[in-house]
């Protein structure tokens, strides 16, 4: 990058390179979800701010995984695994993603990510159990039926078709 804070580093790819690369940041909040929630999504949003600002066409998404019980890090340093009986942030987490989430015009909403994934993921559950659906997570009382909160347009299952759909609206083939 040859423009804003980066003009005076050498880049030997250019702006028109960068803009056209596919970002995708992965993060996983394991523990302390409500304590640490205002400092990570504070971050979540600002890198997709200063990414857009520079590069307004890059497609940028966002994999967040969270536990629907958080781990309990207090047995941690023993080596022992074991869930905090309370279910976390659930409906804030999703609401909060929605929000971020489905940027299409590049020339605005520069905080958006263009897809988010948010993992909602039972540990106690063997296998572990990845919630896509707001059903799956009314079966299971992690929702409240009158939420307006929805996961459906946060799962992982078309996380990867809508990231490549929309590079190729932007940029072509």
């Amino acid at each position: 990058m040859t423009e804003g804070i980066l003009r005076e580093a050498t880049d030997y790819y250019g702006k028109d390179y960068t803009e056209r690369t596919i970002s995708i940041n992965i993060r996983s909040q394991m523990s302390s979800l409500a304590k640490n929630f205002d400092t990570l999504y504070e971050r979540t949003i600002a890198e997709a701010q200063n990414l857009h600002v520079r590069c307004p066409k890059m497609v940028l998404g966002e994999v967040y995984m969270i536990p629907v019980k958080e781990y309990d890090a207090s047995v941690m340093d023993n080596n022992d695994i074991a869930f905090i009986d309370r279910v976390g942030a659930v409906e804030k987490y999703i609401k909060s993603f929605q929000a971020i989430n489905g940027r299409l015009n590049f020339e605005k909403e520069e905080y958006k990510y263009e897809r988010v994934c948010l993992l909602l993921v039972d540990f106690q559950q063997t296998p572990a159990k990845i919630y896509g659906t707001n059903q799956e997570l009314y079966d299971d009382n992690l929702l409240d039926e009158n939420s307006d909160a929805s996961i459906e347009k946060l799962s992982w299952d078309k996380f990867t078709e809508d990231i490549l759909e929309n590079y190729e609206t932007r940029f072509g083939g």
